[in-house]
């Protein structure tokens, strides 16, 4: 009895406890719950600006960041750097044609000869026309536009299958010293060939020079330049009447000039000149005065037909043209005499789809028949009178950096005894352009 009484009096102890405690511990519960909402309240709010302020910066990150150019870098020296070039695979068959791959007109063999014979039905290939070019440009910070470039391909000596440089130079303004385009080479004007040795009347010319430009208006532009002239060292077997020159030098540069006009619609237009004063030790220690003008152009005459035309007249000169003669020989007497010639180009091209191009092109080179120089050369055949050359061919552009072409080109050269040889090749290129 007492033990329940003891258990009785300890439940009710119990049971009062819980009820004056337990308003207390839900009011304490209650107000820590409201200030932990709160909390979690407070940190959503925190975590939603930070949000924000995340984009915010991000979006100006973008803005501000310029994406990563791997063909555009920076030297050691600061300047902005440029890698260019492209793959080139050249193939050929000639039925009749030169002994070395790519045009050489001036030289095919002659009819009836064993050197015809053995240089016809003949398949050849290179890869000797690929080409590496890096460009320079120093940080404006300088005050100056100041640049330069380096281009090289593997087309060098009569061989075309050494390595060589196209293009060494540096601008300053309107300053150019080094190696590039001779100023009266007009290449802009030449059609379009699949070889890359272009045909009679082309010029290749890179030459080591001192060149000013400037604008004259929006639509005219000139430029002067004084260049290395090439002294004529070519010697002869010994077996004709006439001698060509071993000790020539040179006095002064060529002096070479160009006047540039552009039409709105993208037509172009130039004249050319040079001189150059050629001198030798040899026999009577003569000299002379070479020289020569051009006029050319190329003419839109549609948006999707390109004419392109060049007209050359040079005297006592050879390097500025491709396939030409000696620029002079000696008489017995020790004299010299100059060889003169006229040289034009003519094509059309046609942009058929936005991949599909093609050009026709004709070439003729004439050199003076009356005068000294062409009765000393009458029987020497590696002298000609006159040379054509005629191409037709097609480009496909797949995709943007690759070109594949086709051409079939027929020529003829003619010695000035009238002998003749015969060109008849058909080329094939693939071009990738990086």
């Amino acid at each position: 009895m007492k033990g329940s009484t003891n258990f009785l009096f300890k439940s009710a102890l119990s049971f009062a406890t819980l009820i004056f405690v337990s308003p207390t511990y839900a009011a304490v519960t209650e107000e820590q719950i409201s200030k932990l909402e709160q909390e979690i309240q407070e940190l959503k709010l925190m975590l939603k600006k930070q949000k924000e302020e995340d984009k915010e910066e991000l979006a100006k990150i973008k803005k501000t960041a310029s994406p990563l150019n791997l063909t555009h870098m920076t030297t050691k020296g600061g300047a902005e750097f440029e890698l260019y070039g492209n793959i080139r695979a050249d193939a050929s068959y000639q039925v009749k044609g030169p002994s070395a791959m790519f045009n050489n007109i001036s030289t095919v063999p002659l009819e009836h000869t064993a050197a015809e014979t053995n240089n016809a039905d003949k398949f050849q290939s290179s890869l000797n026309a690929t080409r590496l070019g890096f460009n320079f440009k120093a940080p404006t910070s300088l005050g100056h536009d100041i640049g330069g470039k380096i281009e090289m391909d593997f087309l060098g000596s009569s061989t075309r299958d050494t390595f060589r440089i196209r293009h060494a130079y540096i601008t300053y303004d309107h300053w150019l010293i080094g190696q590039t385009w001779s100023n009266f080479n007009a290449v802009e004007y030449f059609p379009e060939t699949v070889d890359a040795a272009l045909s009679v009347g082309g010029s290749l010319t890179r030459i080591a020079q001192l060149k000013y430009s400037n604008v004259i208006n929006p639509h005219m532009n000139f430029a002067v330049s004084l260049e290395d002239p090439k002294p004529e060292t070519v010697t002869t077997t010994g077996t004709q009447n006439f001698q060509t020159d071993p000790n020539a030098k040179l006095k002064l540069p060529s002096l070479t000039g160009r006047l540039n006009y552009k039409f709105d619609n993208g037509s172009l237009v130039s004249g050319r000149a040079f001189v150059t004063q050629k001198a030798t030790t040899y026999g009577n220690h003569d000299e002379f005065i070479a020289w020569g003008v051009g006029l050319g152009g190329k003419i839109q005459l549609t948006p999707t037909t390109l004419l392109r035309a060049d007209y050359n007249h040079i005297f006592g000169d050879t390097k500025n043209l491709l396939w030409t003669n000696y620029a002079y020989v000696f008489d017995k007497n020790g004299d010299i005499k100059q060889n003169e010639f006229d040289a034009v180009t003519v094509g059309l091209t046609q942009q058929f789809t936005p991949k599909i191009r093609s050009s026709i092109g004709l070439g003729y080179m004439r050199a003076n028949t009356n005068n000294s120089f062409s009765k000393l050369v009458h029987d020497d055949h590696s002298q000609n009178k006159q040379l054509i050359e005629g191409w037709i061919n097609a480009f496909y552009n797949p995709v943007k950096p690759i070109n594949i072409g086709i051409e079939y080109m027929y020529g003829q050269r003619q010695t000035f005894d009238n002998k003749e040889g015969l060109d008849n090749r058909i080329n094939a290129t693939i071009i990738y352009d990086f």
